[in-house]
């Protein structure tokens, strides 16, 4: 009888809503309109992204000490970097990956962290660690991941030219995109760099007792522009500059690296432009 009775007080409950609604159909219907259009502006009004700026509580440390053996590079390297960086409070997890000549720390922090914050803790540990590490060692690179300077597009540039070709087109293209207000940075991959080789002979280096620095500080000190100041010429000012790069490698080989007696010694004497 208890169960009856309630069935029966569920079934008239029911009915006075079905009832209630049947009987106020207009305001029913005025509040169905009314949620609809709420839910509606604030679906539109809510800001979205299709690619949202999410931060990711993780810093990397990155070096470089070509031709050392990973377990060298344990040691000297990433242990030392691991020592300093452990002292900040508020890491989660830290791991290392270390392989020949390449060691690479990922600090994760708590979730919700400052990552300028940690940032700058990250880099003044690094700082301190740097005088424990090998001198020869290339200076550790400190870098967050940011999602927002991932790249949005890509462009492929080819064709039926050479390689110099393609680059400069490559080149000019990056300018334009560059001079786009919406624009933050453009890269340019691939291609290949011109370069001058100069193969220096041994023997010949030490016939004419000559030393290998010299042949590099005489090429670097003629390869520069010199600035020469400013002129004025009524109410004008000019600058003055001296073009000193070379831009036909072959001239190279006229730089004099000593001249002892007044016996001039030139690049071609001991070594080959290419």
């Amino acid at each position: 009888m208890a169960k009856l009775k309630n069935l029966q007080s569920a079934d008239r409950k029911e009915f006075g809503l079905s009832s209630l609604s049947i009987n106020q159909s207009t305001s029913v219907m005025v509040m169905v309109i009314l949620i609809t259009i709420l839910g509606l502006t604030s679906y539109y009004r809510i800001p979205k992204e299709s690619s949202p700026d999410v931060k990711i509580p993780n810093i990397f440390v990155v070096t470089l000490y070509p031709g050392v053996a990973p377990e060298d590079m344990e040691s000297l390297v990433t242990q030392k970097l691991e020592e300093k960086i452990n002292e900040i409070a508020d890491i989660k997890k830290m791991m290392s990956t270390t392989t020949e000549g390449y060691s690479s720390i990922n600090v994760e922090f708590q979730t919700g962290i400052d990552m300028s914050d940690a940032l700058t803790k990250v880099r003044e540990k690094v700082d301190l660690a740097r005088p424990n590490l090998p001198p020869a060692a290339q200076e550790p690179l400190v870098q967050e991941i940011n999602i927002s300077e991932f790249p949005i597009m890509q462009v492929n540039i080819s064709g039926q030219y050479s390689l110099d070709r393609l680059k400069k087109v490559a080149e000019d293209l990056q300018e334009q995109i560059e001079s786009i207000s919406s624009v933050l940075e453009v890269d340019l991959a691939g291609g290949l760099d011109r370069e001058v080789k100069v193969d220096v002979d041994l023997n010949k280096l030490k016939y004419y007792g000559v030393s290998f620095t010299d042949v590099t500080d005489a090429i670097a000190n003629e390869n520069v522009t010199v600035p020469g100041g400013g002129i004025d010429v009524g109410n004008k000012k000019f600058l003055v500059r001296i073009p000193g790069e070379y831009t036909n490698p072959q001239l190279i080989e006229d730089i004099v690296i000593k001249a002892p007696d007044d016996k001039p010694i030139y690049i071609k004497d001991l070594a080959t432009v290419d």
